[in-house]
């Protein structure tokens, strides 16, 4: 079109006998050619402004959409935190799942074993356990058969119980950690310990049930704290029968591996007797744990000949030794261990000593020239029951 209007003008100046003929027609059609370009260039700047616009438009919604998204999935999961055991999260539906599985699976061998002798057990009324107060025990007695109904029913109808004692740093007395322990419910407001119920649980075959019920409310209890800004960490036993059970096990790892994020608050705590054991597949279960982030503390300790670059290198972080063995060894004239060197010893593995059942102030006045980190005992508080079953 401009080539035409140009070549148009061009004719009808030599006609009229102009002599700029050849001029006026390459001017117009660079002038023509040059307006055209802008007008082009200047539409095309509006519609990309136009288009940069609506991107930052639909950029912001998508922002306030994802917004949404985010408080509608936090106020899900403050819901989920809230929810009984069976509607928390689908791997502790797993768990439990593997819970009565095993509990099934195990049921006939239990109902079989005579589960030993008599078993005496503290009952302590509700109303003064509730108020805190320091009211005269009512003991049971009851036999093998007994105890092991009472173990059944506790799994059966979930009447085993988290309670927590405090693990404070010394000489501060601030409490930085807990420690979870499992109690069983028995009739008649009793309450039946570890130390009354394993030997039992073990012969029967129910140690695995127990543990699980224990560590998914581990895990819903590190979950509230975190939610309430607890600065604490929180020790949970798991018990050589599991350790050694292949198949717990297995689903614990996995478990666990779900719930990483949890690995700064929570510390799974073995016993001496399991971590020396030199059994390949219990090395390779808590090398495997320790990738996930997670470490580890060794209670129990009857032998303070410890390996500690080996146990290092596996992830304790926590050694626990029984108040009344160290003072054994490391007090007197001529003492066994040199505290001085094996608290550098320590130190140098980023290791932190832990001294347990601690009952009385001239017991802790004793050992704090030894230099310990964390005490727990009596002395700090006894263990109590978190107060809920979620």
């Amino acid at each position: 079109m401009y080539s035409a209007a140009a070549a148009a003008l061009a004719i009808a100046a030599d006609w009229y006998g102009s002599a700029s003929a050849m001029v006026i027609g390459p001017v117009v059609f660079g002038v023509a050619l040059g307006v055209h370009f802008g007008i082009a260039n200047r539409r095309r700047v509006r519609w990309l402004e136009r288009r940069l616009k609506d991107l930052g438009r639909e950029l912001e919604d998508n922002r306030r959409d994802l917004e949404d998204q985010r408080v509608l999935i936090d106020g899900m999961l403050d819901r989920l935190n809230d929810m009984p055991d069976a509607e928390r999260l689908s791997s502790e539906l797993k768990v439990l799942h593997g819970l009565l599985r095993q509990f099934s699976e195990k049921k006939d061998a239990a109902v079989q074993s005579d589960g030993g002798g008599k078993v005496e057990v503290a009952a302590l009324p509700s109303s003064d356990r509730q108020q805190g107060k320091k009211a005269p025990t009512r003991v049971v007695s009851m036999d093998g058969a007994e105890l092991l109904e009472a173990i059944e029913g506790a799994l059966r109808e979930e009447k085993v119980e988290l309670f927590l004692q405090p693990v404070v740093s010394l000489p501060q007395r601030k409490r930085r950690f807990y420690e979870c322990f499992s109690r069983i419910r028995a009739d008649g407001d009793g309450v039946i310990t570890p130390e009354q119920y394993l030997p039992v649980a073990e012969q029967a075959g129910l140690v695995a049930a127990i543990d699980n019920l224990l560590l998914v409310r581990c895990v819903q209890l590190v979950r509230r704290a975190r939610k309430d800004h607890l600065d604490v960490g929180f020790f949970c036993n798991i018990s050589n029968a599991s350790l050694t059970d292949t198949d717990f096990f297995q689903e614990f790892i996995d478990f666990m591996a779900a719930n990483r994020d949890l690995c700064e608050e929570l510390i799974f705590e073995f016993d001496q007797a399991s971590v020396s054991s030199e059994d390949y597949v219990t090395r390779m279960n808590l090398k495997r744990l320790q990738g996930y982030g997670y470490k580890f503390s060794m209670d129990q300790v009857s032998d303070l000949n410890l390996n500690l670059d080996d146990l290092a290198s596996q992830g304790f972080r926590y050694i626990k030794v029984n108040a009344h063995l160290l003072h054994e060894m490391a007090r007197g004239d001529d003492p066994f261990l040199d505290m001085r060197a094996f608290k550098g010893a320590l130190d140098r593995h980023a290791m932190d000593l832990i001294v347990e059942k601690i009952e009385s102030e001239d017991m802790l006045l004793d050992l704090l020239d030894l230099r310990v980190d964390f005490g727990q005992g009596y002395l700090f508080g006894e263990p109590r029951p978190t107060g809920g079953r979620r």
